[in-house]
């Protein structure tokens, strides 16, 4: 006999949460068969229209999903993108502060140049006041000097006439004069030309000093334009440390929607699986397979007319000759034809490993690989299937366990015993 696999909720339900164990799916399985099983038969009815609107559900959450994975991994682009973008504003900083570094240096050393500077000025402009006051003095003196000399007038016959000093000592003093008048007056000029060259060595540091007085506003500038950089950066970076903490938790969010969302798909899936089981759902409202009298019960112990002793594992249906044996639930058919031991047989698979079996039949009407409706003709009884037992033979097998098909079929359309 064939079977069909299906998929279950444990292996759904390990995709989605490889961490729960088999025993709590197969626990979770059970009990939700059991709650569908205890749905009333009037719902029964209606579950091809159930497990629809399921399948419906199913695609909805399903698109939803797709939805929150798109924008999950949106997110995830930008929390990388912001990231990077935080990783290249912070070399950034780390350029701008190495410059700004470089800049207060440098700034450091125009100012100690500048200190210099000005210390070398004040130096000259000390050395000048110095040669000032010593050339004033030396002025002042050779002025002294030039008014006595031209106090002693010049050498004349009066002079000499009148002097009590010989003439060779006349001559001597007005020499000696005219020799300390061009001493001083030499002194004056070495004055002069010193008091010259330390204002040009002044008005040079001067010249310096306000290069380097430039310079320091040059730097002082750049220094704080870096540092204006500097603040704008710093608040661009928290603003993108923001915008991270805002993706990532948008993140957070999404996943958790999309776990929610998983959990109600997984549910819906396990309610879809139980509604495809349409074979299960409607247990006990099932059309017998003919109309007639039960002749044997489920596990009740029998003789054939050859006096082989057994218990039944199905039930046996008195029908009249003619009568046309019909499939009780969709399926395909698994097996057609002659069986030692049943004799023509039809064996139906309606999924999730539900078979049914009817033996004893005049005529097949299906091969192996039709697919049937519920209600569809697949035989006819007749007199030759009968000749070892009575009635038409039909069993109900989950997997290779037999089940009581009376607590499958519709009893109002069959006679018991």
């Amino acid at each position: 006999m064939k079977t069909t696999t299906a998929n279950s909720h444990c292996s759904t339900n390990k995709v989605l949460f490889p961490g729960i164990k088999s025993f709590y799916c197969s626990a979770l399985f059970g009990l939700t068969v059991l709650s569908f099983l205890t749905v009333p038969a009037a719902n029964a009815t209606d579950w091809k229209a159930e497990k629809k609107a399921i399948e419906q559900k199913i695609e909805t959450q399903s698109i939803s999903i797709n939805q929150l994975q798109q924008g999950l991994k949106r997110q995830h682009e930008q929390i990388l993108e912001t990231i990077t973008q935080e990783r290249n504003l912070l070399l950034e900083l780390e350029a701008i502060d190495m410059n700004l570094l470089e800049k207060i240096s440098k700034l450091r050393t125009l100012e100690a140049s500048m200190t210099t500077q000005q210390e070398q000025i004040n130096a000259k402009e000390k050395e000048i006041n110095a040669i000032q006051i010593k050339k004033q003095k030396a002025q002042t003196h050779l002025q002294k000097r030039i008014t006595a000399y031209y106090k002693t007038g010049k050498i004349g016959v009066i002079n000499v006439a009148f002097s009590a000093d010989t003439l060779p000592k006349l001559l001597s003093i007005h020499d000696s004069f005219s020799s300390l008048i061009r001493y001083d007056q030499d002194l004056m000029r070495q004055y002069r030309k010193t008091i010259e060259e330390l204002e040009q060595t002044k008005k040079a540091l001067t010249l310096e000093k306000n290069i380097l007085d430039t310079f320091i506003n040059q730097v002082n500038q750049e220094k704080e334009a870096i540092q204006q950089t500097r603040q704008e950066k710093k608040e661009l970076l928290a603003q993108i440390r923001t915008q991270t903490k805002l993706h990532e938790q948008a993140s957070e969010e999404i996943e958790k929607a999309a776990g929610d969302l998983s959990t109600q798909l997984a549910t819906m899936k396990q309610k879809r699986e139980i509604f495809s089981q349409g074979f299960l759902m409607n247990k006990g409202q099932l059309p017998a397979p003919v109309k007639g009298k039960v002749l044997t019960l489920y596990g009740q112990s029998t003789k054939n007319k050859m006096g082989v002793e057994g218990v039944s594992a199905g039930i046996a249906i008195e029908a009249p000759d003619g009568t046309k044996v019909k499939a009780i639930f969709e399926g395909s058919i698994n097996y057609a034809g002659y069986l030692r031991g049943y004799g023509n047989t039809i064996i139906i698979d309606h999924g999730f490993q539900y078979y049914t079996v009817a033996s004893r039949i005049e005529k097949l009407l299906k091969e192996e690989g039709d697919v049937v409706k519920a209600g569809e003709d697949i035989g006819i009884m007749g007199e030759t299937a009968t000749l070892m037992e009575d009635g038409l033979y039909f069993e109900i097998r989950h997997g290779a366990e037999t089940e009581d098909p009376l607590l499958w079929l519709d009893k109002n359309k069959l006679s018991l015993p």
